[in-house]
């Protein structure tokens, strides 16, 4: 039998929804699990031995009707038997339909419910993003998965020996940026908390991510700190990240990630919802004051936003050490 799951299209999500591919492998052991996702997220899923195949989509492959359907009557010659969508799109319903598998689930949104053989009732009440992904399926008994991004010991002596080369040793992981000014954390924060540490720390972040990245160390000055920011494939980066001590993090995908590899997470939240999308993890912890935001415009401080400027640098302290096996 071969299953196929649609990913959801943000690194965050896809993190999210790697329980429930566990779960759809328990139920079915002997099923070959496919993953159709967009390019950018697949790293996520490498590696993952409930996965027996990666399929990355290009944007160019479902940008347009006939580049969807192309690709949509490209599937059917994997003879898929069940497909599952974890995003709400229309165009992903569309695609599935098209592969011709006989059963189709997905939640009942955008109108798309005649191109599902299966279309759930969207959850009444607010619950966060994975145990949404779950509700797909018969999953009471596994709300307590938490994601896990697995790497083979190639990869894990290939990031030990980039950080010797780069000159760190266990550093401190900041992962400060997010698609969202309202969700990134103000360099102002990130200075006040390591201005007077001895530690090593290094930023993670993509190409977009370079000046401001700059910007940060040029404020830091006296702490050694290295930015990697768009050096490095996602999955090169995932390997670095894994061999941090630990991690302070935006409400962002790298956040996801640090979490789901075991890596004690601080996730600070602005304006995103943190009882829908917050990391999970065995050592996470959130520092949220009036999330997710009431607006775009903060009435609670005159320098920015309250949530990701006003906090101290013994809270962050604080919350790190409930996080931080000694």
């Amino acid at each position: 039998m071969k299953i196929a799951i649609y990913s959801p299209n943000w690194i965050g999500d896809a993190v999210l929804a790697l329980p429930f591919i566990q779960v759809i492998k328990e139920k079915n052991p002997k099923a070959e699990i496919i993953i159709i996702c967009k390019e950018w997220v697949s790293d996520v899923y490498k590696n993952n031995p409930s996965i027996s195949e990666i399929i990355p989509l290009a944007n160019y492959q479902i940008k347009g009707f006939f580049s969807t359907l192309k690709t949509g009557r490209k599937l059917r010659n994997k003879k898929l038997d069940i497909c599952y969508t974890l995003t709400d799109s229309m165009r992903s319903a569309f695609v599935l339909w098209l592969s011709n598998s006989k059963f189709r689930y997905g939640y009942a949104d955008q109108m798309r419910s005649f191109l599902l053989t299966n279309a759930i009732s969207q959850p009444r009440q607010k619950i966060h993003r994975s145990r949404k992904y779950l509700g797909l399926i018969e999953s009471d008994n596994y709300s307590l998965i938490l994601p896990k991004i697995n790497l083979s010991d190639k990869e894990i002596t290939w990031a030990e020996n980039e950080l010797k080369n780069i000159g760190l040793d266990k550093p401190i992981a900041l992962l400060p940026f997010s698609i969202s000014k309202n969700r990134t954390l103000d360099n102002f924060l990130i200075k006040k908390w390591i201005e007077k540490s001895d530690r090593q720390y290094i930023i993670f972040g993509s190409k977009d991510d370079v000046k401001k990245a700059d910007q940060l160390i040029n404020y830091c000055q006296g702490v050694t700190i290295i930015s990697i920011c768009g050096e490095y494939s996602l999955r090169k980066s995932i390997q670095i990240l894994s061999q941090c001590e630990y991690a302070l993090a935006a409400d962002s995908g790298l956040g996801h990630i640090s979490a789901a590899l075991g890596l004690p997470t601080l996730s600070f939240f602005g304006a995103g919802d943190s009882q829908v999308t917050a990391p999970i993890g065995e050592n996470t912890g959130l520092i949220k004051h009036c999330s997710p935001c009431e607006g775009t415009h903060c009435n609670k401080s005159n320098k920015g936003r309250y949530c990701l400027t006003e906090i101290s640098s013994s809270y962050i302290d604080y919350s790190l050490k409930n996080i931080i096996k000694s």
